[in-house]
């Protein structure tokens, strides 16, 4: 391994030698720079060599004796002669800038150079008298040191090869046979050749290093310069008192020119103060104390647009300390800055409307709220929304959202603050009022919104429901405010369309109430509490019982029997309903699997069950866990699923009536558009309300019953008589053809109640 290494360093010296000792035409760019390096040196060099040379030879020539040997002028004139060639021909290259060329002639001029001083060195020996000997050696050792520092190598080898002959010569010649001087001298010829070698490796290896960083700022400037010309940065300088040394193109397409050019293109004039640029007095402390600064945001003008910068800069110093100027990069950021803008605009409103946000509005209460501030919080509604955008579409429902937001913008006073919270909710802040005028102006709001407005070709009246609260002591916050607000919102729609309505405190003391109902509903629910009674719906004119309705009954363990008008929708409030019908369902079903498979049962629906819409998929695991035949089951429905009817309920009361089960309407005739729905849903029978029962003999209600009757027999559909509670209402039914009924006279709701034939009927 050693002397395989010491084998293939010797290759590679040997190759950088025989390299060093090449002349050969460049054939790329990187060996043209290479022989333009030699060529530059080597041009310094010879005017060096040239001067000394010339000084050396003429005044060797003339002080060395015998001045009458004519021999050693002719050879110093030759040499001068040979140092004129070499000015003359680096001058030419100087001025055709042919390195390969230049460098070719001087091998020749160098190769005769060295002969003339070996010449000179040998006549000098061979006409010297002893005492002249030392001072010979000197000056061939002086000559033979000479191309030491002389690049390129077969240059300095050309003029050192025959001067280091013919010296040893002129050694010889002198008579001097001493082992000392010939070592000594043959030394520093060795000496020589290595400070030759040594030198061009350093220099060409500092050549190619000069290359390749050339090339390197060339690419980055090739870099530079395409990125300046397609991006929106720039580059930037200026002197000692800030205007700029050159306008980069980016840069003065888009300023005001006209008004750059006033102000001298002054970095700290262009870019002036404006409210948006807090930053600007910022540059103006970095320009005037010389510090350095990174990414401050300036302004500039273009006509009446803004825009906006990024700078960044340092301060330039001179050799001796003083602040010459700045320089830097600048951005134009405007695009960013106004997409910034956009973004924190619509992180605080809202995308459709306009108004503030949920998250902005409730910061708006927070801190007036924080403040101590008088203001009255209105928290608003659109009525019956759902339904305008199920019946237009939700184009239509955001054109409506966007025009009631458009009436509360125009109301508002720069104190005030609008939101909309979500959906179709808003809420106004309305500030620096007390109570009264804060009901007031709600009010006013709410006649102002109900203006008759076009939309899409169609006319609509918005209406909106109001709830109105104010900080009463300081012990209320935000959360306190929007809670009262929402208290009065509830009772305003309870109330009735296009109310608004203010905070009291028995709006509080019902919710609190209507909590512990809920608490106690659920407890009622898990402990048992809730029981299911049965009250027949039998044939009026031969009592056989037909079917059962299943009634909820809750008996509270103190306050005694709870009436299902209270706690129903207590339930539906609550989402308790959920629970609790299928419960009722399946507890209803799995009695009536022990009854005749004559008698069918009836279970009611509220329209708060299909909000989830799993209703019929639950109807098909209790039918499933029962074994009941779905014909023996019947669904009410009241006509309030119809007050938001959409797609969702047709399809679920669709379902429902794909599995077998009977469909029925229940309390026929206290609704809207009852008939409408009849196109709509296909239903098994009607339940006429007890409503009318009640108000016989009337002669307008014997009308109307004796029209659904006719009504019931067209569709092909049963029609139950509720309310049948004497003798009088049963035999007016008997008379008109309404065969089936129910109510007290045939059977008060029972736990465990007849099954078969209701045996006291008149």
């Amino acid at each position: 391994m050693f002397w395989d290494s010491i084998v293939s360093r010797t290759r590679d010296g040997a190759a950088s030698l025989r390299r060093l000792l090449r002349l050969k035409s460049p054939t790329s760019q990187q060996n043209k720079e290479a022989l333009r390096d030699q060529a530059s040196l080597l041009f310094n060099l010879s005017m060096l060599f040239a001067v000394t040379g010339i000084g050396n030879a003429i005044f060797v020539v003339l002080n060395f004796q015998p001045l009458d040997r004519m021999l050693l002028p002719v050879i110093g004139a030759v040499i001068v002669t040979i140092y004129g060639l070499i000015v003359t021909a680096s001058l030419i290259w100087r001025r055709t800038e042919n390195a390969f060329g230049y460098l070719r002639l001087a091998r020749l001029l160098y190769l005769a150079l060295g002969i003339g001083w070996g010449a000179l060195i040998n006549a000098l020996a061979y006409y010297g008298t002893v005492d002249q000997r030392a001072l010979i050696i000197g000056l061939a050792l002086g000559v033979v040191s000479t191309p030491i520092i002389c690049v390129p190598a077969i240059v300095a080898f050309s003029f050192f090869a025959p001067v280091a002959l013919l010296s040893m010569v002129a050694v010889a010649l002198l008579g001097i046979a001493d082992t000392v001087t010939t070592v000594a001298f043959g030394s520093y010829t060795m000496f020589a050749i290595v400070g030759i070698v040594c030198t061009n490796i350093a220099f060409e290896g500092r050549s190619k290093a000069q290359a390749a960083l050339r090339r390197e700022v060339a690419t980055v400037n090739i870099f530079l310069r395409e990125y300046q010309e397609g991006s929106s940065d720039w580059l930037w300088e200026t002197d000692a008192v800030g205007r700029l040394a050159s306008v980069p193109a980016s840069l003065a397409a888009v300023v005001d020119s006209k008004t750059a050019i006033h102000q001298e293109w002054r970095l700290d004039t262009i870019f002036g103060a404006t409210e948006e640029s807090a930053n600007h007095p910022q540059l103006t402390n970095y320009l005037k104390q010389h510090v350095a600064f990174r990414d401050v945001t300036a302004t500039a003008r273009l006509g009446s647009k803004q825009l906006w910068f990024n700078l960044t800069g340092h301060p330039v110093h001179s050799v001796d300390g003083h602040m010459t100027g700045f320089r830097g990069i600048g951005r134009d950021v405007t695009e960013r800055y106004e997409a910034d803008l956009k973004l924190a605009y619509l992180a605080k409103h809202d995308g459709l409307t306009g108004l503030l946000n949920r998250k902005a509005f409730v910061g708006r209460v927070e801190k007036a709220c924080e403040e101590g501030r008088r203001f009255v919080l209105a928290s608003i509604d659109l009525d019956d929304f759902k339904k305008t955008n199920d019946t237009y579409g939700h184009h239509f429902g955001d054109d409506l959202l966007e025009s009631v937001a458009n009436r509360i913008r125009s109301a508002l006073r720069p104190s005030d603050a609008g939101g909309r919270l979500g959906g179709d909710e808003f809420a106004v802040l309305i500030a620096d009022v007390d109570f009264e005028s804060g009901v007031s102006g709600a009010t006013r709001l709410s006649e102002l919104i109900a203006e008759r407005l076009v939309l899409h070709g169609h006319s609509v009246t918005p209406s909106t429901s109001i709830g109105v609260a104010a900080l009463e002591d300081t012990a209320d916050d935000a959360s306190r405010l929007f809670f009262k607000a929402d208290l009065a919102l509830y009772r305003a729609k309870a109330d009735g369309k296009g109310a608004v309505r203010c905070f009291t405190r028995d709006l509080e003391d019902e919710y609190n109430a209507r909590l512990v109902q809920e608490g106690e509903l659920a407890a009622a629910i898990d402990n048992g509490e809730i029981t299911v009674v049965y009250q027949p719906i039998a044939d009026l004119f031969t009592g056989q019982i037909l079917c059962l309705e299943a009634l909820a009954r809750w008996h509270h363990p103190t306050r005694g029997q709870v009436s299902p008008a209270t706690f129903i929708p207590v339930a539906e409030a609550s989402g308790l309903i959920d629970r609790l019908g299928e419960w009722i369902l399946r507890e209803s079903l799995k009695r009536a699997a022990k009854w005749p498979s004559s008698v069918q049962v009836n279970v009611n629906l509220s329209p708060q069950q299909l909000v989830s819409g799993l209703f019929p998929k639950i109807l098909a695991n209790i039918l499933q866990e029962t074994g009941l035949s779905p014909s023996r089951v019947g669904i009410e429905i009241t006509e309030n699923i119809f007050v938001d009817f959409s797609d969702n309920v047709l399809v679920q009361l669709s379902a429902i009536k794909a599995q077998g089960v009977r469909l029925v309407l229940d309390d026929f005739g206290t609704g809207y558009s009852s008939l409408s729905y009849l196109q709509m849903v296909d239903v098994d029978g009607l339940k006429i309300d007890a409503s009318f029962l009640r108000q016989l003999p009337d002669r307008k209600v014997e009308a109307i019953i004796r029209t659904v009757t006719r009504l019931t027999a067209d569709l092909n559909i049963h029609l139950v008589a509720e309310g049948v509670e004497n003798v009088m209402q049963l035999q007016w039914l008997r008379a008109n053809g309404v065969h089936f009924g129910q109510g007290f006279l045939l059977g008060r709701p029972k736990n465990s109640p007849p099954v078969d034939w209701i045996d006291h009927l008149p």
